[in-house]
């Protein structure tokens, strides 16, 4: 994704991952030429046979249904589905996890243009590192990223990101931490309750615990804060949403 886009000269201004899916953001201008070149990196534009279509239908994946035809669900009550999918986001949060098998790569003073988190990003797929939470952002024209990485592969993270850095420009500092711990909260409903993450973000404030790395989707909001401080995190968040 990040090479197609620095392929057709797109800038990412912010970066954040989650559980399906990678998000960027880019100059509204830029917008449609983003939207095309990653399309076309992955070939979203080719037809996929079968796709959407329950195993043995028999059908074709290319016939379209007749204008006004019935969808086989069409029958059941739509009011009831709404008011059944409101009363599960009532039950928001299902549980509270923490792992701290993971590390943290930040890299500070990253030049505002674009290329710049494909090449890191290349280095580190080409060393067989997988990357979890990526967090990038601008401030006054420079550039912070953060990501993780499991932790036998953090010293060798740090090498390869530090290679690139220091060809793209010698003001980049690029720093390391292996004592790192992840929370999750996992549930449903997270795009639409903004009282989830105020509360989260809440309950650690109040015990002094800072948050270096946050990422969101659609159900779950993680958290990466000191490892020294996890298993308080956990404690804490537990108590907060009456987690057992």
């Amino acid at each position: 994704m990040f090479a197609a886009l620095a392929g057709a000269n797109v800038n990412l201004k912010m970066i954040t991952t989650a559980d399906i899916k990678i998000s960027v953001l880019v100059d509204k201008a830029d917008g449609v030429r983003a939207l095309r070149a990653v399309h076309q990196a992955f070939d979203l534009r080719e037809p996929r046979p079968g796709a959407g279509l329950p195993a043995g239908s028999g059908e074709s994946p290319y016939q379209l249904r007749p204008p006004g035809a019935e969808r086989p669900e069409s029958g059941r009550d739509l009011a009831a589905l709404t008011q059944q999918l409101s009363s599960m986001e009532d039950v928001l949060v299902s549980d509270v996890l923490l792992t701290t098998d993971q590390g943290r790569i930040t890299v500070f003073q990253l030049p505002d243009r674009p290329g710049e988190c494909s090449e890191i990003f290349q280095a580190v797929a080409a060393g067989g590192i997988v990357v979890d939470m990526i967090v990038q952002n601008l401030s006054g024209g420079k550039g912070q990223l953060s990501f993780s990485v499991a932790q036998p592969d953090v010293e060798k993270a740090l090498a390869l990101t530090r290679v690139v850095t220091a060809k793209s420009d010698p003001g980049v500092t690029v720093a390391a931490d292996s004592n790192i711990a992840k929370l999750l909260i996992l549930g449903v409903g997270m795009r639409t309750h903004t009282g989830t993450a105020r509360r989260m973000f809440g309950a650690l404030a109040q015990r002094g615990i800072n948050i270096s790395m946050i990422n969101t989707s659609e159900v779950r909001v993680s958290v990466v804060v000191d490892g020294q401080r996890g298993l308080e995190a956990l404690a804490c968040l537990k108590e907060a949403f009456h987690v057992t």
